[in-house]
């Protein structure tokens, strides 16, 4: 389990650009559940992904791996980086080997790991991925950009952390390209049993593929919870100028409606978000309806 307890970071502190990226903050990253952490740019969200696995020390306050504070020295946030592994946005832009298979290998071979198993590594993660096997050995730099994605959530995996932490995950990819990258992901969260945190600003990924939710706002944590939780916190979240998933935002308006007409919905209206629950509150309503029931 990753904690923050009181935790604030400044950039540029006692600088003409000192400004604070987090603000005291405290939450928990529970074992086995997909984390998702939203906000909008400049919500310190990114700041909170580094400070995970020790790339970053808090200016105050202590993050904790299993209790056990992830900066007190050197050699404990190595192995850190090995526990709680991070795949930056756009991390195509971490490639830096001559061929794929290598790139795959450089986490696994700093752990210390013998030529097998870099090999059972990268093989597993390359197909985790679905890279097939005549890429191993091409240039990372001629690939796709949905490849170079794969090539370095791979890279990643391969060192199986207990925790994967991805920060916008799903940039730049078409729809289909989204989905099937975030479904991976959870997939292999499932299989290793492991925590996963999606850190975006796409309230409908967030949604979707998360088990719990952390809002963040102007560096601090506005709300957390479950989805259904948190999306019931619907004025907060707009005006910190976050998106609501289109089906909250259409059955809040709905709600609404609702009760310009003398119908007053219960609040669990406005914590829908997903098209399969909307679809059943509404149908339950219109059926409520015909019975003349409000």
């Amino acid at each position: 389990m990753i904690e923050f307890s009181d935790v604030s970071y400044v950039y540029g502190k006692r600088t003409p650009f000192e400004r604070v990226a987090v603000n005291n903050i405290s939450f928990k990253i529970e074992d086995g559940l997909v984390t998702g952490i939203i906000g909008h740019t400049g919500s310190g969200k990114s700041t909170v992904a580094q400070m995970m696995n020790a790339l970053l020390c808090p200016t105050s306050g202590k993050v904790l791996l299993d209790g056990a504070d992830i900066n007190a020295s050197k050699e404990v946030s190595f192995r850190t980086r090995f526990e709680v592994g991070i795949v930056f946005q756009y991390p195509e832009y971490q490639l830096f080997e001559e061929t794929v298979e290598k790139d795959i290998a450089y986490g696994p071979a700093n752990m210390g790991l013998d030529e097998a198993q870099i090999k059972e590594r990268v093989q597993m993660a390359a197909e985790f991925v679905g890279l097939s096997s005549d890429i191993l050995k091409a240039s990372p730099f001629d690939l796709s950009g949905g490849q170079k994605r794969r090539v370095a959530i791979a890279g990643v995996v391969a060192m199986k952390p207990k925790t994967l932490v991805l920060d916008e995950p799903a940039a730049g990819l078409d729809p289909k390209g989204r989905a099937e990258i975030l479904s991976r992901l959870c997939a292999y969260r499932k299989a290793e049993g492991n925590s996963l945190v999606i850190i975006s600003h796409s309230m409908e990924d967030v949604a979707e593929y998360s088990d719990r939710i952390i809002a963040m706002n102007d560096g601090r944590v506005l709300c957390d919870g479950t989805p259904g939780e948190v999306f019931a916190h619907y004025d907060e979240l707009i005006s910190s100028g976050l998106a609501i998933p289109q089906v909250t935002n259409i059955m809040h308006k709905v709600k609404e409606k609702c009760k310009k007409c003398g119908i007053a919905l219960d609040d669990g209206a406005d914590s829908i978000f997903t098209v399969d629950e909307a679809y059943a509150y509404l149908s339950k309503l219109l059926s409520l309806s015909k019975k003349g029931v409000e």
